[in-house]
């Protein structure tokens, strides 16, 4: 009964979310490719022809891997309770299933519903009725048609592996399931991290004309694709280069922080400017330290759609509380916090579980979308439907510690940082420019803002939602125009 009410009341709140509007400006597929960052991507093609071992974390034959196999071995439970003499000849995978039928196929709203059925069920621990409705939904959705269908499958393995026990296998070994060269080129043409790369980037350009020393703290660095574009910039300031310096944060499991520290070196001598690199490699960014932080410095702190990883537990000693005390104490001139948005911060399984089915199946859409436009292709597409099934995994089938990615609301992050003893600065005209001119070139693109949040949606769905602080007592000190 809780999680029903739960349910209610988010509806009710959904009513009064901020609304989105469509992007304005809506551009053409080669006007799309004619604002690409060169610098951005003459960085990430040069990563790409290393041929560097480490990006290939498996050969094409080995990737039929142990996530596989734990597919088979939930699809067999499944068949096994259903139908007790169809055991041994049962093949059904949970990525085969069984063709679509009539074009009037299953509507979202039906899988949502008999989705949420499932979910209830195992919730309730009644193993019986969610493997009749697993049955149903595998009947209905096809791995090779619409999101919704997609998506659908998707939650409905994430809830067999949650039900079985298993989800923090199938995470783990989902997220070996792809190699680091197909991560590397998705960066190159996806509108969301190209949006909120720029939205960061003018900023800083703009707050540092003048300034003789910059440093920049990047929480979740992976590969440093971010940063040519600016050094570019910076290196052709009519008052000539700063001293620059990078802080790389990230976990040690996800890149070699050496290795990326020494591209965007290569790539800074190459643009006639000196970068120094430091890197800090660590799951716990609570406590990272960045050395050689001069008062004289103008630091910026940066976090691009990674906050997610940053985990949630305790209430004293909360990782995000002290996150943002760590930061606090950097006194930067600018925090930028990029957050996937979604509503997935409820301790209630249920709530947590609609959430996730609202975010992730907007998020299938628009990426079905963008592959319309030109910006990926169809090897891309089925890297960031993985993406997107290794997410409904993480969020659904784990919990506690094993729960690594842990997706919230911007409102829950502007409560985070409001209560750090941050205040949020305005977008700068340039800036929202910049972002718009990437987020466009399909309708259901919307935007909002909610006071000085920029909210990035699909439909009326947000995904992601960007804004810059400053510890408060810095606030009056920088205005934009």
């Amino acid at each position: 009964m809780d999680s029903d009410l739960c349910l209610q009341l988010r509806a009710a709140l959904l009513r009064h979310q901020i609304p989105l509007e469509p992007v304005q400006a809506q551009i053409s597929c080669q006007e799309h490719h004619s604002l690409f960052d060169r610098s951005r991507l003459d960085y990430l093609t040069r990563i790409l022809e290393e041929n560097d071992e480490e990006l290939l974390l498996q050969l094409p034959q080995q990737q039929q891997t142990s996530y596989q196999v734990l597919l088979r071995e939930l699809t067999e439970i499944v068949s096994c309770c259903l139908s007790p003499n169809s055991c041994a000849s049962s093949s059904l995978s949970m990525d085969a299933a069984s063709p679509p039928h009539s074009p009037s196929r299953t509507s979202s709203v039906s899988f949502h519903s008999l989705l949420m059925d499932c979910a209830r069920a195992v919730a309730a621990n009644n193993s019986t009725k969610v493997h009749e409705l697993v049955r149903e939904i595998r009947t209905l959705a096809s791995p090779q048609s619409r999101p919704v269908e997609k998506a659908a499958l998707y939650f409905t393995n994430a809830l067999v592996a949650r039900l079985a026990g298993c989800g923090a296998r199938m995470y783990a070994a989902m997220h070996q399931d792809v190699t680091r060269i197909q991560s590397i080129a998705i960066r190159m043409n996806l509108p969301s991290l190209r949006a909120t790369e720029r939205f960061a980037n003018q900023m800083i350009l703009e707050a540092c004309r003048g300034a003789k020393r910059v440093h920049i703290v990047d929480y979740g660095i992976l590969y440093g694709d971010q940063w040519p574009s600016l050094i570019k910039a910076l290196s052709e300031r009519a008052e000539g280069p700063p001293l620059f310096k990078i802080t790389g944060i990230d976990f040690p499991s996800l890149v070699n922080l050496e290795k990326t520290g020494n591209r965007l070196v290569d790539y800074a001598e190459s643009c006639g400017m000196h970068l120094e690199f430091h890197s800090i490699a660590t799951a716990a960014w609570e406590s990272a330290q960045p050395r050689y932080h001069l008062f004289s410095e103008l630091l910026f702190v940066n976090c691009q759609l990674r906050m997610r990883h940053i985990r949630e537990d305790g209430i004293i000693d909360s990782p995000r509380k002290l996150f943002f005390e760590k930061i606090l104490s950097f006194k930067p001139v600018m925090f930028f916090q990029s957050v996937v948005h979604a509503e997935m911060g409820s301790p209630f399984f249920i709530h947590r579980f609609d959430g996730a089915w609202r975010s992730f199946l907007a998020r299938l859409e628009s990426f079905e979308e963008t592959m319309k436009l030109g910006l990926i292709d169809q090897s891309q597409l089925d890297f960031m439907d993985k993406f997107i099934e290794k997410c409904a995994m993480g969020a659904i089938a784990c919990d506690g510690q094993n729960r690594v990615e842990r997706i919230s609301s911007y409102k829950t992050w502007d409560r985070l940082a409001r209560k750090g003893q941050f205040g949020q600065l305005p977008v700068s005209k340039q800036a929202f420019e910049m972002v718009m001119s990437v987020w466009s070139g399909h309708e259901n693109f919307t935007y909002g803002m909610d006071e000085n949040w920029l909210l990035l949606g699909w439909k009326d769905v947000i995904l992601n939602a960007l804004s810059v602080w400053k510890p408060i007592e810095k606030l009056p000190r920088f205005k934009h125009q």
